[in-house]
């Protein structure tokens, strides 16, 4: 097939630069936040900013609490299990397959309604948020906890400092 566009000169560097990158199966930095294990998979230093990725696996009966991010888009793509997510005051079950976008500045939270540990992919944009979880997360090695309330009240400038507030549960689990 032939098209009849203008293509870059044979000596751009469109046709030999390669600055993508790849990310194998078993790379990222695992931590752990109380009952969730999160591989950050690609970070904002590795993106020019663009883009961080994460793999999770959340526990049975466990999640996040309601948070907003000031400044990233946050996505979600559910691997395996079933999931409940908080979108503003909307509550959306998510299955295997499914995909859930949340802007900037909007309350949302999820939770593992699966009776065995589930995964979930998620995706900031602009990056940002993922250093949070290699700064703040416990090494991999040590059995999930969670978190109590006490270090998450610990935490609030910390995650104010990575453009993320905590908000109540109020009607959340």
């Amino acid at each position: 097939m032939t098209f009849e566009l203008p293509l870059p000169d044979k000596d751009d560097p469109v046709w030999t630069s390669a600055h993508g990158f790849v990310v194998r199966k078993d790379g990222g930095v695992v931590r752990l936040t109380g009952h969730e294990t999160f591989a950050v998979k690609v970070t904002g230093e590795q993106t020019d900013g663009a883009l961080a990725f994460m793999d999770g696996l959340i526990e049975p009966d466990h999640g996040n609490v309601p948070h907003i991010h000031t400044k990233e888009d946050e996505a979600f793509y559910v691997v395996s299990g079933e999931f409940e997510f908080l979108n503003g005051s909307k509550r959306i079950t998510a299955q295997a397959g499914d995909f859930i976008y949340v802007p900037k500045g909007t309350r949302h939270a999820f939770k593992n309604t699966s009776p065995e540990p589930s995964r979930l992919l998620v995706f900031y944009t602009p990056a940002g948020p993922e250093n949070f979880f290699l700064e703040h997360g416990d090494a991999q090695g040590r059995r999930p906890e969670p978190w109590p309330t006490e270090k998450l009240n610990e935490m609030v400038d910390i995650l104010d400092a990575h453009n993320m507030v905590l908000l109540p549960a109020g009607d959340w689990h």
